[in-house]
This record gives C-alpha cells, structure tokens and sequence, in this order.
C-alpha cells in the first residue's frame, strides 16, 4: 500500500513497524548452526552429570543456543496502530507468518484464512484501508490447550496463550480477499495466531 494508510478503527494514520517474532523459526544459516551446537552442548552437559566442567560446558552450550534462536527468528514489517494496537498484514507477512509446519502435518494458516475469506458471508465492522470496500470477518479454530505450551525463553506470551486456549479457542479477524490483506484489531490477537505452535483445528 502506498501513502498514509488509515487506522480501520478510526484511530487515525498508522505506521509501518519492523518487529522480530520470537515464536516463528525462520531459516538463517549461522542461527541455525549456534541453535545445534548450543542444544548438542546442553543435552551432552547434562547426559554426563553435574562436575564443574558440564557446569561451563551447560553455560557455553546457552550462549550459543540463545543468540542462534535469536537470529533465526522472523522478521518482518508490519501496518501497526500506535493508539488501539491493531495490525494489518499484508500478502508477503500472511506468507511468512502463516505458514504451515515443516512435516505438513498442520493445516497452512495462511491458505486457511485466504479460502476461509473468499467463503465468507460475513460483513466485517471496518472498510478496507487500501480499497475502501467492507472486509469480510471470519473466525480462526484453534485447536486445544495441550498445543498451547508455554515457551520459557519468550515469557511475556505465556499468559496470552494460556488466556486464548482457555477463554476462546478461535481468533476473530477482518479481512480483505482482493487486496490479500488481514486485520487484527489487536495485536496480541496476530501474535498468538502467528506462533508456529499454532494450530488451526483441522475440520471434523
């Protein structure tokens, strides 16, 4: 989208934001190789017992594991809204966020919201910001609590995915089928949603 693109909620002109998601692995080549060589370290420190020397081994083995999973983390920029915190993800970021698993095992987030938004009947409360048309609304299932384990080296998500797996197991979002664009009135909402330990409930 091109020029100022307007908060859906009314919140005024929102802004493009460049964020690093802790809960989506991306490939990156160095990250991945300090990521296995800190957990061949970790596991190997503690297989061995608790001597001083697996003690420097364990530590060793997080300063790489660490700085790894940090650079193999996802990036990407995205609309944010400084006032309500929304977010607009527009056709590269529903690629990347919304991926599926590396097995194929789980449905692939991004063609489920895409198939889902061109089969909705659904009028969405917002216009669309970039061709100023209704969006459509649809509901995400998720699937339940077990998949929803917390992830101690990104703490802050812990309550939020508790509180989604347990208070409402769908997301509800906005979007735009012929722009490929998706609104998430919250920010939290995209985040938990975008978590590679996401799973859409697959149909019954």
């Amino acid at each position: 989208m091109s020029g100022d693109v307007q908060c859906p909620s009314g919140c005024g002109p929102m802004e493009y934001k460049t964020t690093r998601n802790l809960g989506i692995r991306t490939f990156d080549l160095l990250g991945n190789i300090l990521m296995l060589g800190g957990a061949i370290l970790i596991v190997n420190s503690m297989e061995l017992g608790t001597g001083i020397g697996d003690n420097s081994k364990f530590l060793f083995g997080l300063l790489l594991f660490i700085p790894g999973f940090y650079r193999s983390s996802l990036v990407t920029t995205d609309l944010s809204c400084n006032t309500c915190t929304g977010v607009i993800l527009e056709s590269k970021s529903i690629d990347q966020k919304l991926k599926g698993d590396a097995f194929g095992l789980a449905l692939n987030k991004a063609k489920y919201v895409r198939e889902a938004l061109s089969a909705s009947t659904q009028e969405g409360e917002h216009d669309c910001p970039d061709c100023g048309k209704k969006m459509s609304h649809i509901s995400v299932p998720l699937e339940g609590e077990a998949r929803h384990r917390s992830n101690h080296l990104v703490p802050d998500m812990v309550e939020t995915i508790q509180n989604m797996a347990t208070v409402s197991r769908t997301i509800d979002l906005d979007g735009c089928k012929v722009c490929d664009l998706l609104w998430f009135d919250k920010a939290k909402k995209e985040e938990v949603l975008s978590r590679d330990d996401t799973i859409i409930s697959k149909p019954s």
